[in-house]
């Protein structure tokens, strides 16, 4: 008599068509494995009920019988208690195995519903890659457009400087004296006030000026260029001398 064999590790079912078709083959082995064991059990209280009979012959027909029914008994009852012990063994390994189904179903219904969640962000990463591409393109259109607005900016401002350096440099630069003047039917007006100097304040120049026969400081103000004294606005102030503008008429007058 063969002891039941356990299932070896390798051994995995598929699919629940696959768990289904084992829990019937189980069954079936059940039956067939209970009908063997009842034969063989038949076999062997037969096999011991002959040699009773045939090494011990009784006198009589009572002590025959008795001799085989304790010949049976004896035989028996170790058949019984292996046969217990191999359902109990066999009520263990249904157990095992079905609780091996129930995981298997469930981590096949677990790989189902992955493969399913897997399935959809696949489709929705298929969604976004082309507005993904998208993006791209737009940005490096935006780039480009960036970088030429800068450029032209800084052409602009760089043609701006030097148009402002040019400018300066035309205003700083002396006026040449014109190689003969006509004589002048007039002389040109003088201001009504005298200049006193020129002051540097807040990195700007000023010139101070004050009504003519006073020298009190108090009398003294400063101006700027633009400022107006008495109907003359100053237009410029260019080393030793500065400009007043009276009438549409330019007049320079000499710095002390």
């Amino acid at each position: 008599m063969s002891e039941p064999t356990e299932l070896s590790p390798d051994h995995k079912p598929i699919g629940p068509a696959s768990s289904a078709k084992h829990r019937g083959k189980r069954g079936a082995g059940k039956g067939g494995r209970k009908a063997l064991y009842g034969l063989l059990a038949v076999s062997l209280v037969g096999a011991v009920v002959s040699g009773a009979l045939l090494l011990r012959p009784a006198p009589d027909e009572v002590a025959a019988e008795s001799l085989v029914q304790s010949q049976v008994q004896r035989a028996v009852v170790p058949l019984e208690e292996v046969l217990a012990r191999v359902e109990s063994q066999q009520a263990t390994l249904e157990q095992r195995l079905t609780d091996l189904d129930q995981r298997l179903e469930l981590a096949e219904q677990r790989v189902k519903e992955s493969a399913a969640g897997i399935a959809a962000k696949q489709a929705q990463l298929e969604q976004l890659e082309p507005r993904l591409a998208g993006l791209a393109e737009e940005l490096s259109r935006l780039d480009s457009e960036l970088n030429l607005r800068v450029t032209a900016q800084n052409e602009q401002i760089q043609t701006l400087s030097e148009r402002l350096e040019q400018n300066q440099r035309q205003q700083a630069a002396p006026r040449p004296a014109p190689a003969s003047q006509a004589p002048r039917s007039a002389a040109p007006p003088s201001p009504p006030f005298q200049v006193t100097g020129v002051e540097s304040r807040g990195g700007h120049p000023y010139v101070g000026v004050s009504p003519n026969g006073l020298s009190s400081l108090r009398d003294i103000r400063l101006l700027g260029v633009g400022d107006r004294q008495d109907g003359w606005e100053l237009s410029a102030i260019r080393g030793s001398h500065v400009v007043f503008r009276h009438n549409g008429h330019s007049v320079d007058v000499q710095i002390p």
